[in-house]
């Protein structure tokens, strides 16, 4: 959830940005920052940049098409920048930099090379920033750099060992004892007909009675799944966190709750979704979309005697979907848009809740952030 904490004063900080910290700009939040404030041919020379970025820090590597997609970007990011920003001029000499013309190497290396995250220096650059307070003598700093870090790769070699083949001993000697693996006790895995099971998390209430709204959303769900008991009261246990199917804890948040102010949250989610559209003969079919919103509270409920993890949701409004019915998201600045929650509210599966994702709000727009890859998310 690194993206949706609040974004660092690039104006004041941008001195003690590491490359990862650049590499969460061009990649996450560099289009919404500067969508607007800049010129767009500029604009234009880092979405180059940034598409390139984004399918080269993919962890699953990229096809051949993909690879000549990184090509294009980069040449046109590399010849808009000596044509727009250096210009050829004396007073820009500065900004000629031998790196820049080196992105063209990019391409030919990941034919010889493989994938960028091979050999990418992003955790030796995260290493090295550690470094400067293991020297403890100023008057022989290489001898006390040289020892310390002797001392700490002793150190967390050790306790890796010991941790992972004797953790019973490990715990008995530090007093620590060892952390719990698999999900948390009283949680609840159900088993999914698409996909991979989910899990709801950490539960708060009792058996609840549902009424209201989500007595309704509760019933059109039972339909939905063609249930045959259609009871006039509805019994589930609600739950308040849920482990996805793609790995990440998606929570939820208080109803009335001002959400939209909350700087860092983990309910907005990215909802799988199936849309009609008719056939040049007339008929109707199905493709898949997506659809956004925030969750209110999970439930586990017994339909036709059998166990299902829902997720009660309320869909976003756009500028393409003022009234919310539908959760679509509309398009500022070839960036993914939306007023604010308020939208229809409905029960839909666990399951088809793809991810979470993180958004920055703006001059009274919410735009999405790009998800990076999971591999990122421990950076």
């Amino acid at each position: 959830m690194a993206q949706a904490r609040s974004l660092r004063n690039i104006e004041v900080r941008h001195k003690s940005f590491k490359a990862i910290e650049w590499m969460h700009f061009i990649l996450c939040s560099g289009d919404v920052l500067l969508a607007g404030r800049i010129l767009s041919d500029y604009f234009d020379i880092f979405m180059a940049s940034s598409r390139a970025c984004r399918l080269l820090f993919r962890t699953r590597g990229v096809l051949e098409t993909e690879m000549e997609a990184i090509d294009k970007d980069l040449k046109y990011f590399v010849s808009k920048y000596y044509t727009k920003i250096y210009r050829g001029t004396t007073e820009r000499l500065p900004l000629c930099l031998s790196t820049i013309a080196t992105l063209l190497d990019i391409v030919p290396l990941l034919r010889a090379c493989g994938p960028a995250w091979v050999t990418w220096q992003h955790p030796l650059d995260r290493k090295i920033g550690t470094l400067g307070k293991l020297n403890r003598a100023a008057s022989n700093p290489h001898a006390s750099l040289s020892a310390s870090g002797t001392r700490h790769c002793k150190a967390d070699l050790v306790s890796s060992f010991v941790e992972l083949y004797v953790p019973k001993e490990w715990a008995g000697t530090t007093g620590k004892q060892p952390e719990a693996t698999g999900i948390p006790v009283e949680s609840l895995v159900i088993s999914e007909d698409v996909g991979p099971d989910c899990a709801l998390l950490s539960r708060k209430k009792r058996i609840l009675h549902l009424s209201g709204m989500e007595l309704e959303g509760m019933r059109a769900a039972r339909m939905l799944q063609s249930a045959t008991e259609m009871p006039l009261t509805v019994e589930a246990k609600k739950y308040y966190r849920a482990k996805l199917a793609s790995g990440s804890v998606a929570g939820s948040t208080p109803v009335g709750s001002n959400s939209d102010k909350h700087r860092r949250r983990n309910y907005f989610v990215r909802i799988n979704s199936k849309e009609e559209f008719f056939l040049p003969d007339r008929t109707v079919a199905k493709h898949l979309g997506l659809t956004f919103g925030a969750v209110f509270h999970y439930a586990a409920v017994f339909i036709d005697g059998r166990a299902m993890s829902l997720a009660y949701a309320e869909q976003v409004k756009t500028a393409k979907d003022r009234f919310g019915r539908y959760g679509y998201l509309a398009m500022s600045y070839r960036t993914e848009t939306f007023f604010g929650l308020g939208g229809s509210t409905y029960y839909l599966p666990v399951a088809a809740l793809s991810a979470v994702v993180a958004t920055v709000e703006r001059e009274g727009l919410h735009y999405v952030l790009h998800t990076r890859e999971p591999f990122f998310a421990s950076e």
